[in-house]
């Protein structure tokens, strides 16, 4: 090992070697010379095609570098293919064994690797088959998505001095000869200015799981969560929610299909494996207008570090980008509010249950909320999260313990971080909720005032304002929260709903259909989910649509046959189509099951028709007790 101090960086790696090289050598060494001499020579004319370099050549050996996984892979399938060709002109045909890898290498002053990514490569070599390009589980997550190659699992392999890893055959659909690296799209023929040029918009993927028990996929969804609220609050760079990124979970659509279903033009994948307190961060940036890895890195920290890892990730992401933050930005980007690791995974396990929006698994997240406040009494975050739970709890239940709860904590968020703007969110909302209007809209507006991109202060803020009666106010704010997060349709949905109280038919028509082109787009993502046909159902209706509309309630229905909003909802659709006894039915039922709509009821058009009805009066009164 050189004593020189060695650069490190991360490339995607292969070692190709002849199958059968001892056996021919032992039976005709200047055959078995023309071998080598044969790898040699379309290594470095694959290799330097493909965009690569020649590491060093050992016997009958090859290592070669490469700037991303594709173009390895590709120059591995066309060097293999190459070589059984042309060894048949040896008198008898020779296959390569090559073995793929991504790893985080040093670099000598001659040009050498060193590192144990490159012996995993030469294990992962070690276990193909003649003729077979064999990648590591890190290569094949990096390529899963892209529908020219094709993949087969030779499950996990304990390979010595690596241990267990994954293992993939890989295959091109196309002959690899006849598609050469791309001279106009690829991300190493172009320079880094041209490839970042224009883009302003980014997916942050959920991160894959990969530990030993697959049992972190709260704290890997955690960690993607936080980069990608990070990268929202930069202006300028447009980030699709959680809900949306998320629902690829799992699957394996090609990079420019996700790029064009989420309307983005980069992508940033990674995954997360968890053993102990060590923690190995593998991410990469994804230009999903063309496919090509922008960059990738690893990280190998302890999960202390977890803070600056997700930092320094988000950080690259901009510098990739050609971005930088405002003065303004620098301040919210990314600030920790605990720096105890322990009370970090009970509050993203806690955010994860609250994301699913069951009353069961919204006592759950309080519960480990609760667990995160009381190992740090000083995290404001987690202290925001529990008085959420609360709060939606109180929705569901009318409990008039969780609201005194509700308040409690989220004053007590404040308290601990007065320029928490999630903590004045959840104030406002409490005070909302009590019909202290003016109180919650200063909270509101303080949030707004920290955080200008979070889409929670405008929604609940426009929701407040409908319930207090100021219409025009909320049709603004849903409007705001409507550019705060283009592909949400809650907010779309209502802003109709204020529009069409106020009687501006153009725009409610407008606003409506608008708010169903989401909803679809939103489903093709999320089949399952009920309040998207919920909410869906009352402009459908308003747009005359009255066969579908009830499809789509009826749907709702069959998914959460229990949820007082989805029963809300869906006596309001029944309203709007003339049902007037099934509606005061449905609304029975939803105050049965607790629905808490306070004084929203009183500017519901959809029960325009019903306002004169006495059951239907004697029910606003139940639910909104003067």
């Amino acid at each position: 090992m050189p004593k020189t101090p060695l650069t490190h960086h991360l490339v995607a790696i292969w070692f190709a070697d002849i199958a059968g090289y001892s056996d021919r050598a032992a039976e005709d060494e200047r055959s078995a010379l023309q071998l080598i001499e044969i790898l040699q020579s379309l290594s470095r004319d694959t290799v330097r095609r493909y965009e690569g370099r020649v590491v060093k050549f050992m016997g009958d050996a090859v290592l070669a570098e490469f700037p991303s996984t594709e173009l390895a892979v590709r120059a591995a399938a066309a060097l293999s293919e190459q070589y059984a060709k042309e060894s048949a002109g040896t008198g008898r045909g020779h296959n390569l064994r090559v073995g793929v890898h991504v790893a985080d290498v040093a670099v000598g002053p001659d040009g050498d690797l060193y590192g144990d990514g490159v012996n995993a490569a030469a294990r992962v070599q070690e276990a193909a088959e003649p003729g077979q390009v064999v990648l590591s589980e890190d290569v094949w997550r990096q390529l899963r998505g892209r529908t020219e190659f094709q993949f087969e699992s030779l499950g996990d392999r304990s390979l010595k001095g690596v241990g267990p890893i994954g293992l993939y055959l890989v295959a091109l659909k196309e002959p690899p000869t006849t598609r050469q690296p791309s001279r106009s799209g690829s991300n190493t023929t172009q320079s880094a200015e041209e490839r970042k040029a224009g883009i302003r918009s980014i997916a942050v993927l959920p991160f894959a799981d990969l530990s030993a028990q697959h049992d972190q996929e709260y704290f890997s969804d955690g960690v993607a969560e936080e980069i990608l609220n990070a990268l929202n609050k930069v202006a300028g760079l447009r980030v699709p929610a959680r809900t949306s990124c998320f629902a690829f979970r799992g699957t394996s659509v090609d990079a420019r299909e996700i790029g064009k279903r989420l309307g983005v033009e980069t992508l940033l994948e990674g995954s997360i494996r968890k053993a102990g307190n060590r923690l190995r961060i593998i991410v990469q940036l994804v230009d999903a207008r063309n496919g090509y890895h922008l960059w990738s890195e690893r990280f190998d920290r302890e999960i202390e570090d977890i803070f600056a890892i997700q930092d320094e990730i988000a950080r690259r992401v901009l510098d990739a980008l050609g971005l930088s933050l405002t003065e303004r930005e620098e301040r919210r980007f990314l600030k920790p509010s605990t720096a105890n690791v322990k009370a970090y995974e009970f509050y993203l396990r806690g955010r994860k249950l609250f994301h699913s929006w069951t009353r069961q698994n919204m006592e759950f997240a309080r519960q480990m909320f609760l667990r995160a406040v009381a190992i740090d009494p000083d995290f404001a975050l987690a202290w925001a999260g529990l008085a959420n739970t609360y709060v939606d709890l109180y929705r569901w239940g009318r409990n008039s313990r969780d609201l005194e709860e509700g308040q409690r904590t989220s004053a007590h968020a404040l308290k601990l971080d007065p320029n928490l703007a999630e903590a004045h969110v959840a104030i406002g909302q409490a005070l909302a909720i009590q019909r202290q209007f003016k109180d919650a809209a200063a909270e509101f507006e303080r949030a707004i005032e920290l955080d200008p991109t979070l889409y929670d202060a405008y929604y609940f803020y426009a929701r407040s304002s409908f319930e207090a009666g100021d219409l025009e106010k909320a049709v603004q704010l849903f409007e705001k929260a409507h550019r705060s997060r283009p592909e949400d349709y809650q907010a779309m949905a209502l802003r109709a709903l204020a529009l069409h109280e106020l009687g501006r038919a153009d725009e409610m028509r407008e606003a409506d259909q608008q708010a169903v082109d989401l909803i679809n787009k939103y489903l093709e993502l999320n089949p399952n989910e009920a309040r998207a046909y919920s909410l869906g159902a009352s402009p459908l209706a308003r747009l005359g649509e009255s066969k579908h509309s009830m499809q789509w309630s009826e749907q709702a229905m069959a998914l959460a046959p229990n949820d007082p909003v989805v029963l809300y909802n869906a006596a309001c659709n029944l309203a709007q189509l003339g049902e007037h006894d099934r509606a005061l039915d449905g609304l029975e039922r939803s105050i049965e099951a607790g629905v808490s709509v306070g004084d929203w009821i009183k500017h519901d058009p959809d029960f325009e028709s019903l306002r004169d009805h006495p059951r239907f009066q004697a029910i606003v009164k139940r639910i909104t007790p003067s």
